[in-house]
């Protein structure tokens, strides 16, 4: 029964995790900036082109200074549930969530970015990039949160 268990949390923890990613993508795409940063940890790190912002305060200051004019569609594809574990304190301690349930998530997906600009090409859609991309999750008393969002160009290699 106990090995039965664990797979029912793995699947309810993919399912919360990834449902995070999807809303944080929708939300950028749909310049709902507020909604994007408050689904990042309070400590939460985003290295977003090439810039750490650290928190949802530093995540909606740099959304909110896109361009107006510039709209996004970010495709995640092959999202997988790649750890879930107990987070532990600096003491060594293992910290658990009163129910049992695990209090950090991997999760790993493809990222396809494309973006128009109105007068760019005829505001056609242009690939920006292909990218694979890993985000630590972490549960809070709101839900899971991300804790660390990273990426790497995909296509082509970096």
């Amino acid at each position: 029964m106990e090995h039965a268990s664990e797979a029912l949390y793995a699947d309810q923890t993919k399912a919360a995790c990834e449902a995070v990613v999807l809303t944080f993508f929708h939300a950028l795409d749909t310049r709902r900036h507020a909604a994007a940063a408050a689904l990042m940890a309070p400590e939460g790190l985003w290295m977003r082109q090439g810039k750490r912002l650290c928190g949802p305060q530093e995540v909606l200051a740099a959304l909110n200074a896109r361009a107006p004019e510039r709209s996004t569609c970010h495709v995640i594809t092959n999202l997988r549930l790649e750890a879930v574990e107990q987070a532990s304190d600096p003491a060594g301690d293992t910290e658990r969530r009163p129910n049992g349930n695990p209090s950090r998530a991997t999760v790993g997906y493809f990222l396809t970015a494309y973006d128009s600009v109105p007068h760019e090409q005829g505001g056609a859609p242009r690939l920006v990039s292909i990218r694979e991309c890993r985000d630590v999750l972490v549960a809070t008393q709101d839900g899971w949160r991300l804790a660390d969002k990273s990426s790497r160009r995909h296509l082509p290699p970096e």
